[in-house]
């Protein structure tokens, strides 16, 4: 407990699914939570879980694709809480095509905007409070697509999800000497709401090569939210002070090494 007391964070996304997982974990290790989402509705509940365990919560609406609106929320944020320590980019739009014949221009600019632009733009807007206070922590949530695609990912979210672990690297590199961590979570295939949306047969192409079982050896091989937010947990707290630039795999070892 009280991994990341009295931490202030932001959770990007968090109206549902992974964010959600994400935003209580922290809250339940002991961090004040700013909920960024386009979602309004639902990142109100999120808020009044995390309420509910006894930490503080703010709800943004945000849309990361815009620069003026993600500058805007962050001094929000240090006006309200006085610092932010740790970020998470979660927020993603998804889709699917059969090949990039069908991908139209709308989809890849719209995809790429949230899932590649909208990382760069958060954590710029963190990054001057973080380097003044000589501390941070910024978890950015890639994918398995990263890494292998995935024959039901658009590939523009596939090239953003690719994108983020060259971004991170880069700004791991340059804000380390600031005693700034930047590292990245890799989700698989993730039961979500999205999952409802998946016939049993691609859930079965989507989770058949994953070596880890729920079960036993019968059992489904899907990632849990919870599974990827006690990873952002790991890095967001002091644990991970020595870890940066590091992409972590968590998705039952389907992706190894």
């Amino acid at each position: 407990m009280d991994r990341v007391k009295d931490k202030v964070a932001i959770v990007t996304g968090a109206g549902r699914g992974i964010g959600r997982a994400i935003a209580l974990t922290l809250a339940k290790e002991g961090a004040d939570v700013a909920i960024w989402e386009v979602a309004t509705e639902e990142a109100e509940r999120t808020a009044e879980q995390v309420e509910a365990l006894g930490r503080r919560a703010k709800v943004t609406r945000v849309d990361v694709s815009s620069s003026s609106q993600v500058t805007e929320a962050a001094e929000g944020i240090l006006g309200e809480f006085g610092k932010i320590d740790i970020l998470v980019n979660n927020a993603a739009i998804h889709s699917a095509q059969a090949t990039i014949l069908e991908l139209s221009d709308e989809r890849w600019d719209s995809e790429m905007a949230v899932d590649l632009t909208g990382v760069f733009y958060c954590t710029r807007a963190v990054l001057k409070g973080m380097i003044e206070q000589r501390g941070g922590k910024i978890v950015n949530i890639g994918s398995i697509c990263a890494e292998t695609g995935r024959p039901f990912s658009s590939a523009s979210y596939a090239a953003a999800k690719a994108g983020i672990v060259g971004f991170s690297m880069s700004v791991a590199l340059s804000v380390a000497k600031y005693g700034v961590n930047v590292n990245v979570v890799n989700p698989g295939p993730t039961k979500t709401e999205l999952w409802k949306s998946f016939t049993a047969d691609q859930i079965a192409v989507i989770t058949g090569d994953t070596p880890l079982r729920r079960g036993g050896i019968e059992g489904l091989s899907y990632t849990l939210p919870e599974d990827i937010a006690n990873a952002v947990l790991f890095f967001a707290s002091s644990e991970s002070d020595w870890i940066t630039g590091a992409c972590l795999n968590v998705m039952g070892g389907r992706v190894m090494g």
